[in-house]
């Protein structure tokens, strides 16, 4: 068995698109600053606390208050399936409304991220395109100095 190395690409690190790949907006400078793991854990988080946390307590409540109403004569039975389409409805909208009512938690929790990484090129403010353009990307897509535009560093 051959094993292929990969030596050639290992100057570039492990999250750079390939060259043919990258668009005029590609900024290899920010791209590197962007802690992708970190990301994925918040996104994790929120959607399991989300989920145990508001999703899965709405809906069931929801539906024990619909089940409730059916029962007490509030809300007509079906007279095929009973209260089920009722109390399925009911746990579907609670499961929306928990997932829902949980965003405001979420975005702090990347608010509080994004105040870590202030200045990486990170969050809503950010300006999506290069700021800092290197020879490389001159070169690469031919543009011209007067064009390009590079802030100082004082």
């Amino acid at each position: 068995m051959a094993s292929v190395s990969t030596h050639g690409n290992q100057d570039k690190g492990p999250h750079l698109p390939p060259p043919s790949k990258q668009s005029l907006l590609f900024c290899p400078k920010s791209k590197l600053h962007i802690h992708r793991g970190e990301i994925a854990k918040i996104i994790r988080e929120c959607q399991e606390e989300s989920f145990w946390k508001r999703a899965l307590p709405f809906s069931l409540v929801s539906m024990l208050v619909t089940q409730g109403l059916v029962y007490q004569g509030y809300l007509a039975s079906n007279p095929r399936f009973g209260s089920l389409p009722k109390v399925a409805l009911a746990g579907i909208l609670g499961f929306g409304l928990g997932k829902a009512s949980y965003i405001g938690v979420c975005q702090s929790k990347f608010h509080s991220f994004e105040d870590q990484l202030r200045g990486a090129g990170f969050g809503p403010g950010h300006n999506r395109h290069c700021l800092l353009t290197c020879e490389e990307c001159k070169i690469k897509h031919g543009l011209s100095e007067q064009g390009s535009s590079q802030p100082s560093a004082s």
